[in-house]
């Protein structure tokens, strides 16, 4: 009865927000959602990590205090005997030291000296989790119906966030995971993957080395007017808050163009701020394969770097997103030529040419990417309706870890005034770039294409019909291209 009445609250609340007289009723929406289910816990603060992730669901409304859903959610009891060994400890906390969405971590000193953390999976999760997700399913196929989705498509959101919140209860995949990455970097100067010990922890416990630090999280939602998160990361640390981001978004991409797994779920809380401008990455339950093919993510972002350095053209960028992405697809559009280039070259320039048409200042589309909008063209690209295209899972997973990442990037130096996303963005691509040239990256590019030759003309043919009904302007672009 408790669970339906709070059901029945949200509803209400959003009905009062679409009869009012709200002027902004999409950023209304969003903000009752948001505290909703912050007061919910559990499944939904991890779904609204997923979607506060993003700087699009904050706008309008929310900013860095937002940000202390990455941070703290509420706590339940739980007694620790029940899940560890603790005849191995020589103390334990009485309390959690922090709560996450889906875990409760307690602090500890091994019998041996090592001062651990003591990550176990919320009973309520074990529990509820399959009965919790049917019921955000519902909830998101109601507000796909009822609210405005320009900003969010609740339902994709859903189906993006199932599958990772049950691989994430599994915590014998997240040790195998975190010991990847600690071996991945146990050289490496500034990035800190804690100890795993395998022989304390099971499927429900890991028990780990303890990192003491602010998480980004922790600086974004206690800045304030009198202090900045700058200042804030360099009182606690000492450190540069910038570079240690540059250091983050560079590790994230130099890995998905090297190594075999990408670091999947890089939101506030889980980057720990330490001085000399280190940090440490926790919590390994998302992990991302390496993309489809290393080397035309390295050409992607190199496209990327290249419109950033002001070297490049916006065509460039969108061929070689749809390559990235969608290689099956990129080689069946590049098989149909043309005097002015090949099927993807036309779409691309006309996409081009319509972006810049569409701007409603004396901005170019280039210019407004470059200041933060990543996603945005990336989404205008695929989720365009004359090109039915679709991302495989490797690939998605990857976005979504990029986009996280980028998201709590974008608020935090909208926050700060500091207005030069373009330029962390640069120098992060910069060190990627930098690192993935000396290491070498794998020539691996997909040269098979499931299309035969016909499907490829089937598909020339379908993209002009879906031109003519659905984007004139479009059709007229590409029509003047091809027949030329």
């Amino acid at each position: 009865m408790k669970e339906l009445k709070r059901y029945w609250r949200l509803i209400y609340a959003l009905a009062k927000v679409r009869f009012s007289g709200e002027a902004n009723k999409d950023a209304e929406y969003r903000r009752t959602i948001f505290y909703s289910f912050k007061e919910w816990g559990g499944v939904y603060i991890k779904f609204l990590q997923i979607l506060a992730g993003t700087s699009k669901f904050l706008e309008g409304w929310g900013g860095p205090k937002e940000m202390e859903v990455f941070a703290q959610a509420p706590r339940e009891p739980l007694h620790l005997e029940g899940y560890v060994d603790t005849s191995a400890f020589s103390w334990v906390s009485d309390e959690p030291v922090a709560a996450g969405s889906f875990a409760l971590v307690y602090r500890g000193q091994l019998k041996t000296g090592e001062d651990v953390a003591i990550k176990v999976l919320r009973p309520s999760i074990r529990e509820n989790l399959k009965h919790d997700l049917a019921v955000l399913r519902r909830l998101c196929k109601m507000f796909s119906h009822l609210l405005p989705r320009y900003l969010v498509d609740y339902n994709e959101a859903y189906d993006a966030c199932a599958k990772m919140f049950m691989l994430e209860t599994d915590y014998t995949r997240e040790m195998a995971n975190q010991t990847y990455f600690a071996e991945f970097y146990k050289n490496h100067p500034r990035i800190v993957i804690p100890k795993v010990y395998s022989e304390l922890s099971n499927r429900h416990v890991i028990v780990q080395d303890f990192i003491e630090g602010p998480t980004l999280a922790d600086v974004m939602s206690r800045r304030s007017r009198e202090i900045s998160a700058m200042e804030l990361t360099k009182n606690l640390t000492g450190s540069d808050l910038w570079e240690q981001v540059v250091l983050v978004g560079g590790e994230a991409l130099y890995t998905a163009m090297c190594a075999d797994y990408v670091y999947g779920d890089p939101h506030p809380g889980n980057i720990i701020l330490l001085p000399d401008n280190k940090v440490a990455l926790i919590d390994f339950g998302i992990i991302a394969s390496k993309p489809s093919s290393h080397r035309a993510f390295y050409e992607w972002i190199k496209s990327y770097y290249d419109v950033l350095d002001g070297a490049g053209d916006f065509k460039q960028l969108l061929e070689a997103t749809v390559i990235c992405f969608c290689p099956d697809l990129s080689i069946a559009m590049r098989r149909c030529d043309f005097e002015n280039g090949n099927l993807l070259t036309i779409l691309a320039s006309a996409m081009e040419e319509k972006l810049n048409c569409e701007m409603v200042s004396n901005l170019s589309y280039v210019e407004t990417f470059k200041n933060g909008h990543l996603m945005d063209v990336l989404l205008k690209v695929v989720g365009t309706k004359v090109i039915d295209i679709k991302i495989d899972m490797v690939n998605f997973e990857l976005l979504k870890a990029m986009q996280a990442f980028l998201g709590a990037i974008t608020i935090l130096d909208n926050a700060e005034s500091h207005r030069d996303f373009s330029q962390l963005m640069y120098r992060s691509v910069e060190y990627a770039m930098s690192h993935a040239t000396k290491i070498g990256v794998p020539n691996d590019i997909v040269n098979r294409t499931r299309y035969s030759v016909t499907d490829s003309y089937e598909l020339l043919v379908k993209t002009i019909s879906s031109l003519a009904d659905n984007d004139e302007f479009m059709f007229d672009l590409v029509r003047e291209r091809i027949f030329a």
